[in-house]
């Protein structure tokens, strides 16, 4: 609780005060009187404030739901009802506050101050020792505190109208009896023996504050020896033993009361700033603890931040479930936070991502924490019945050396963990200036790219497919180029990145599957011999749910036959989500699509999709077909490619062809199709027809 500190420290000097003050007041002649209209205002104020507060306590564990309210906190509010009753009774019949049904006296007050003292001791007894067993299994429960009202009440009555009939409590001139010094030892013994109980069972005990509970019961003891040495009744000693209990009540009400109301504030602040599942802080916490590490660092003391990121985590919950997915995030989060050192910061940023923040950390502490990481998550997870591996790529980087603000870091560390995971995953990346100006490139093309398609600045480039054993052109693959007004001609390989990132891949990629129809129809229309047109979807494309109702749409208005497109898709494509692959493949070849996968060989090493799904066609990825023949590997695995497609009945397509070698084994191992600078660029839709009229007789022959 906010300055637990301060008031333990208070309570801590009030107990340590009580020795002196008891030895002080021990002594008859040192005990002060105070004047009786004085003392009675004192102390009508001292014990409104212990029957509120009596009150606060019952209405906390009658009050509370009743779903999640203990026995014990039941049992202690009814004990602190009839705290309330006898404190209440024990200041109206003070001598010297009018007569309450029978004439008020010291030993009439006494009673029921004895009482309310009793009472509360019990309550407090039954909270210890009671287990947290809810109210629900005892139906009767929620009645209770009428049947202690009613109890109460003609026991109080009792001892209103015959005061009498117990022994005497005080005697006036000579000071307590003996009786009345017995119980007050009894009492004090009594809350000595709770707040024993309670330092063994402080494990148990929860839905309070142990500390300003055991405070409680060590004041509450305390103030019982003032009232066991106290000679008149309007005197110091009298007046501090009450003095005492108000200050033990005090604790209590933070015991219970405060407690119990600022713990739904307390449990909803920390959902807002931690993560459900893996009990971390979040990314707004995480926020938070970055500005206050950069208002303490230095340039001799940087601070560190570590973005990690799984990689490869969708496979886990598209093949084993989402629930083992969540036991892997529970697991992962473990092992970074047992890794970390003591003083570092973890944070869930999102989905599969943490970030640590470390103080006093330059660079190389940073990336030694770094690898430590790397090596940890290296080592298989036990899930369940299942061993699972994984790894992780992380982006570094520090305060104040890269970056003056927190979302500038948090920028740089996004770009430096991107770089990591196209370099291969599994590594760390500091972020270095150098990374700044691709940012920067990044932002242009992202704003300029934005309106690519409103300022016709996008195009198709066709380039042509042919069926190796005959030369005879087959079809074409549509290619997109961009010539930005500002930045010039832009890579494919530069802004496709962007466009996925963005989003923008989406509305790009419907204007190409609709231009390269429409092309396809127009050549059709002209008399040419075309071929079919090939289309590459992005991975954003192949996620989309009415994937298939755009195509058919495309078709419908390009009048275009179906058979005449073929869909190019990667593997990581197919294997990012098995199941809705397995859906969109099958919507489309309803449609009566040819479909391929593109850059095969590149993305994973299973291959049952290829018996699963409806394919027809495997292109065989570049940086295979580049140094065959010489490259041995590279020979093997075209082969194997080939022969693998022809056992599926699958046509098989080498991109990237550029040499006659290149072609001489392709056709010597009966590859079906090629492409590549051989035979031609990617070329503007004018060349493209020039080409069909002229034919290509370099092939032919």
């Amino acid at each position: 609780m906010p300055g637990q500190e301060s008031h333990r420290l208070v309570g801590i000097l009030l107990l340590a005060a009580s020795i002196p003050l008891l030895l002080w007041q021990a002594v008859p002649a040192n005990q002060l009187t105070i004047s009786t209209p004085a003392f009675l205002a004192v102390h009508s104020l001292m014990e409104i404030f212990a029957v509120i507060v009596a009150a606060l306590v019952f209405f906390t564990g009658h009050g509370a739901q009743e779903t999640v309210r203990p026995i014990r906190a039941m049992v202690l509010a009814c004990a602190f009802l009839a705290v309330a009753l006898f404190d209440t009774l024990h200041f109206l019949t003070y001598a010297g506050m009018p007569d309450l049904i029978s004439p008020n006296s010291p030993h009439k007050s006494i009673l029921f101050w004895l009482c309310g003292r009793l009472a509360a001791g019990v309550g407090l007894l039954a909270y210890v020792l009671l287990p947290e067993t809810p109210a629900t299994h005892y139906p009767a429960s929620r009645y209770g505190w009428a049947a202690v009202l009613l109890v109460l009440g003609v026991f109080s009555y009792g001892l209103l109208l015959s005061p009498q009939a117990i022994p005497a409590m005080y005697v006036t001139g000579q000071g307590m009896s003996a009786l009345k010094v017995t119980f007050e030892w009894g009492v004090f013994g009594l809350y000595l023996a709770i707040a024993g109980l309670l330092y063994l069972r402080r494990t148990r005990i929860t839905h309070c504050d142990f500390e300003s509970l055991m405070l409680a019961l060590l004041l509450m003891a305390a103030g019982e020896l003032f009232f066991i040495v106290y000679v008149e009744v309007s005197s110091t000693a009298n007046l501090l033993g009450h003095t005492y209990k108000v200050f033990a009540y005090y604790f209590l009400y933070r015991a219970i009361y405060a407690e119990s109301v600022s713990r739904p504030f307390r449990q909803m602040r920390h959902m807002l700033s931690h993560d459900d599942l893996t009990g971390l802080p979040n990314r707004t916490a995480f926020s938070d603890e970055l500005n206050l590490a950069m208002a303490r660092s230095r340039q001799d003391r940087p601070c560190a931040v570590l973005l990690l990121d799984l990689d490869y985590f969708q496979n886990v919950n598209d093949t084993l479930g989402h629930e083992h997915g969540d036991l892997l995030l529970m697991a992962v989060a473990g092992r970074i936070r047992a890794g970390l050192p003591e003083t570092a910061f973890l944070a869930r940023f999102s989905g599969d991502e943490f970030v640590i923040l470390l103080d006093d950390a330059p660079v190389e502490r940073a990336k030694q924490v770094g690898q430590a990481l790397l090596q940890d998550m290296s080592r298989e997870f036990d899930i369940g019945n299942d061993r699972l591996g994984i790894s992780a790529s992380i982006g570094i980087v520090t305060y104040p050396t890269d970056g003056e603000s927190a979302s500038v870091l948090m920028r740089y560390a996004d770009l430096a963990l991107h770089r990591a995971k196209s370099l291969g995953r599994n590594c760390l990346m500091v972020f270095s200036h150098d990374l700044s100006e691709v940012i920067q490139r990044r932002v242009q093309l992202e704003a300029r790219l934005k309106h690519a398609l409103a300022r016709n600045e996008l195009a198709l480039h066709y380039q042509p497919k042919l069926e190796i054993l005959s030369g005879r052109l087959v079809g074409w693959e549509a290619l997109l180029r961009w010539q930005s007004a500002e930045l010039g001609a832009v890579s494919p390989e530069e802004f496709i990145p962007v466009a996925e990132h963005t989003g923008l891949i989406l509305p790009i990629g419907d204007w190409v599957l609709r231009e390269a129809c429409r092309q396809l129809r127009a050549w059709q229309d002209a008399g040419l011999m075309t071929g079919t047109m090939a289309v590459n979807l992005s991975t954003r494309q192949f996620r989309q749910k009415d994937l298939a109702e755009e195509v058919s749409a495309a078709l419908r208005d390009s009048r275009l036959a179906p058979d005449d497109l073929e869909l190019e898709i990667t593997e990581s494509s197919i294997m990012d989500n098995l199941a809705t692959a397995a859906t969109v493949l099958t919507e489309l070849e309803r449609l009566g699509l040819r479909i391929a996968v593109d850059d095969f060989g590149t993305g994973y090493s299973s291959l049952s999709y290829l018996k699963s799904f409806p394919i027809h066609c495997l292109k065989i990825d570049r940086s295979f077909i580049r140094d065959i023949p010489g490259d041995d590997n590279d020979t093997v695995i075209v082969r194997t490619i080939i022969a693998l497609a022809g056992s599926l009945g699958l046509t098989v397509v080498a991109e990237g062809v550029e040499t006659d070698a290149q072609l001489v084994y392709l056709r010597a191992n009966h590859c079906d199709q090629a492409q590549g600078y051989l035979f031609s660029r990617p070329l503007p839709p004018d060349e493209c027809i020039k080409l069909m009229r002229a034919g290509l007789r370099r092939v032919a022959a």
